[in-house]
């Protein structure tokens, strides 16, 4: 399903065809869907082939989600609950971000692993997931918080080191770019949509949906809804330990001493944690913005059966 909006980024300085082009040469597309420069510089249909070939173990747990939804935060959630203690894992998410690592990374991986991407599940290991009936996680946030989130995040990268020029666009230039199917991962419609059809088309390994928004307003009862998924026993002391090591201000705080992946092309050392809040994109996308989102939302999931996107505390 393809859906179409028009809209015309304009830009000021270079142009709006100039950082286009720029964009798309920084990256690859592959079935489809738009990927930023691989961070070992090979291409990404290999990199695919290689995920799709690997070995998956039956105590593997997938974390999928739109980039900006909180990956970091519920990947810490989900190491906690299986180690059964609230301590940081000491690396960054990235070592275990299947396209931040390798075949042969993985394999050495000692279990249980807790894998995390960005990837639609079309570009996964669906059917050894599938024969192993393994645990999958979604994570989603609501597409007007996600677009600020990933604008900001854009924004502290360094320019022209193989990333996409998002950088020298205005936040209001970035909405309008962020809804067309150029988009790097694809549009958050995109996503949910896949999502949507990856449960339907697998109904005997169901996916644990939690939404940011969720975890902001409860996050002791998000912690234990995700033990009682991955069937690990846990008592109320280490759900509310658990919530509090991985509150935002712990987690803004621990991401920085967290040790990341030296061996690729491109720079890992971005910021990951600004404000953590729900509703903040109030303050920065004007009417028309947030109407083009809205737009977006309804045109994209018109045949799909909507998730609770909450905007709002």
């Amino acid at each position: 399903m393809t859906i179409s909006i028009n809209v015309t980024v304009t830009t000021g300085g270079r142009g709006t065809s100039t950082i286009m082009s720029e964009m798309e040469n920084t990256e690859q597309v592959v079935e489809g869907i738009h990927l930023p420069p691989h961070p070992f510089r090979v291409p990404w249909q290999k990199h695919i082939t290689d995920i799709r070939s690997m070995t998956v173990r039956e105590d593997d747990v997938f974390l999928v989600a739109y980039p900006k939804a909180g990956t970091h935060w519920l990947w810490e959630v989900l190491y906690m609950l299986l180690a059964g203690k609230a301590e940081y894992e000491p690396r960054a998410k990235e070592h275990l971000m299947m396209e931040f690592t390798t075949l042969d990374k993985m394999d050495a991986e000692p279990s249980p692993r807790v894998f995390n991407t960005h990837l639609p599940f079309s570009m996964l290991p669906v059917k050894q997931m599938e024969e192993k009936r393994v645990k999958v996680v979604h994570m989603y946030r609501n597409p007007k918080d996600t677009v600020v989130s990933a604008w900001f995040h854009y924004k502290q990268l360094p320019p022209r080191q193989g990333v996409p020029l998002y950088s020298e666009l205005t936040l209001s230039q970035f909405v309008q770019h962020s809804v067309r199917n150029t988009f790097t991962y694809g549009t958050w419609t995109d996503h949910l949509r896949q999502v949507q059809t990856f449960t339907r088309e697998h109904p005997d390994m169901p996916v644990f949906s939690l939404s940011f928004e969720e975890n902001k307003r409860n996050p002791v009862d998000c912690v234990r809804r995700l033990a009682w998924y991955l069937e690990v026993d846990v008592t109320d002391k280490l759900c509310q330990d658990i919530a509090h090591a991985c509150s935002f201000h712990n987690m803004q705080t621990v991401g920085d001493k967290k040790t990341l992946p030296r061996d690729t092309a491109i720079t890992l050392d971005a910021k990951m944690y600004r404000k953590g809040e729900v509703g903040d994109w109030k303050n920065h996308l004007t009417v028309a913005d947030s109407e083009l989102i809205d737009l977006a939302v309804a045109q994209g999931l018109q045949q799909c059966h909507m998730l609770n996107i909450q905007y709002t505390p």
